[in-house]
């Protein structure tokens, strides 16, 4: 037997299998014809017995692939490239694969490319026999194909037989049809509007689809190269922001779609929503505030990270820094405040900024909790609710005479004693100091022998937040001179107080 091979290319769209062309040379006599005449009759004969058997198990085969026997299916539709792409075949069995690598269509993605190699054989009816043994050896599938399309023609006429068969091979790389940028638009051109998004994924935006999506089949769904709760950390690592005190539920659970949209979006951070809608979905504690009057400027601005970490935080709950800091970094003023001699304990543990005003929305000015002395009483209910709610200084909320920060007057005082009493009291007829009035001095300049302390208005005479006697008087009711007496009186063998 003789085999001659030869190759040509293969360009464009033309058919990896061509019509084959057979030359059959005879030599002989009247006995070589016979005896050729007999062993033909016998290959005939074992090709009927074969052709019917095909027959049987392809009918057999076409009724049976369904179900499991899907890869069988798409191993036969691709059989074309698979022949020489045999590693690709798995892929059939996977849970979702990609319709055009189904549907045989690898020319959608891809050009096409190889060589035909040229077989030539010469050989007689032994030679057919022997093909013949061979072919049984590939049924189903291969004889389905030898049957119909060979790849071989045999012109019989006696004596020796030449058979020339050409078979594709792999050659020449493949390239895609289109740049990788545009290639996957041609099926999912629903998703071309987002790459004009203002936020876009860079792997979309840059065409790098396969960064995230397997081409031929993937055992994830939309075709991931993995599951999705794996995938994002692979570009983007939070392991820091999971070690932290606080981890947000989505993040620790490595749900980064339920905030994240993975190919583009109108929203900073290619969130799937606008700041504020996304995080009620989960927070509606916090969206029943929306309604309000008065509401902070990062809630009311769509900036919710303005405040709190998307994804861990050592502060709770998901701040940014720990109070007051984080509130310091939009109210530096306010620091200050907190800098003076007198001021809230703001910054420990008895007291933080959101003790008093509410970070998100409220009715109230400030972002106070109640608008009257009622926030007040929450620390400072006893004894001073009790008495100064009965008491002429009853409609002067708590705010009138006090700094809610901090001052360099204690307590809290907004100015010096008796200037912090002057807005609403006369300064005529209080202050010893204006138009020569033989008015009781009240100035820290003399000394409270009582109270062993500068003197003021609230040190011995009056209680500046109500009292059991009127006209505020800590003592004795007016006018009776008891109060008078508690500094002016002479006690037997003892001189006491001051004596006018």
């Amino acid at each position: 037997m003789m085999v001659v091979r030869a190759h040509a290319d293969v360009r464009g769209d033309v058919s990896m299998k061509q019509d084959h062309d057979t030359v059959v040379e005879t030599a002989g006599g009247a006995t070589e014809e016979r005896t050729d005449r007999r062993g033909r009759g016998v290959f005939a004969i074992v090709l009927l017995a074969l052709l019917l058997l095909c027959a049987i198990t392809t009918v057999v085969q076409t009724l049976t692939l369904s179900g499991e026997d899907e890869v069988v299916r798409g191993v036969i539709e691709n059989l074309e490239c698979l022949q020489c792409h045999t590693e690709l075949i798995p892929e059939f069995d996977r849970e979702v694969v990609h319709k055009p690598f189904m549907a045989e269509q690898c020319t959608t993605c891809h050009t096409p490319h190889g060589v035909i190699e040229t077989e030539t054989i010469i050989g007689g009816a032994t030679q057919a026999l022997k093909r013949a043994r061979v072919l049984v050896e590939w049924l189903p599938v291969k004889i389905v194909l030898d049957m119909f399309d060979s790849g071989e023609t045999v012109v019989e006429g006696g004596g020796e037989a030449k058979r020339v068969t050409e078979t594709p091979v792999k050659g020449a790389d493949s390239e895609l049809v289109l740049p990788g940028n545009e290639l996957c638009m041609m099926c999912h051109g629903d998703m071309g509007a987002m790459r004009n998004a203002a936020y876009p994924h860079a792997p979309f935006a840059n065409g790098n689809c396969v960064d995230c999506h397997d081409p031929h089949a993937s055992d994830h769904t939309n075709m991931l190269t993995m599951d999705v709760q794996n995938l994002c950390v692979t570009c983007h690592p939070i392991g820091r922001e999971l070690s932290r005190a606080q981890a947000h539920a989505p993040v620790e659970g490595f749900h980064c779609l339920d905030c994240h949209d993975p190919h583009g979006s109108a929203y900073k951070g290619i969130l799937v929503d606008n700041q504020r809608d996304l995080c009620f979905t989960c927070h509606p504690s916090v969206a029943r505030l929306s309604g309000m009057s008065v509401q902070h400027g990062p809630y009311a601005n769509d900036a919710c990270t303005d405040c709190h970490e998307p994804h861990g935080s050592d502060s709770m709950p998901l701040l940014r820094a720990e109070e007051p800091r984080l509130c310091y970094m939009c109210h530096p003023e306010i620091e200050s405040d907190f800098r003076m001699a007198s001021h809230h304990p703001v910054g420990t543990v008895t007291l933080n900024c959101t003790g008093c005003h509410d970070a998100h929305a409220t009715n109230y000015a400030a972002l106070l909790y109640d608008n009257d002395n009622g926030i007040c009483y929450d620390c400072h209910a006893r004894p001073i609710q009790a008495t100064y709610d009965r008491s002429g200084h009853k409609n002067t909320p708590c705010w009138g005479c006090h700094t809610p920060h901090g001052s360099n007057w204690g307590p809290l005082l907004k100015a010096a004693q008796p200037e912090v009493c002057f807005p609403c009291h006369e300064r005529r007829s209080f202050d010893d100091a204006a138009g020569g009035h033989k008015n009781h001095p009240v100035r820290p300049v003399y000394y409270d022998v009582n109270a062993k302390s500068r003197l003021t208005c609230t040190t011995t005479c009056h209680g500046p937040h109500g009292t059991s006697h009127n006209f505020m008087l800590r003592h004795y009711d007016s006018p009776q001179d008891g109060n008078c007496l508690i500094c002016h009186a002479v006690t037997p063998g003892d001189r006491v107080g001051v004596d006018f």
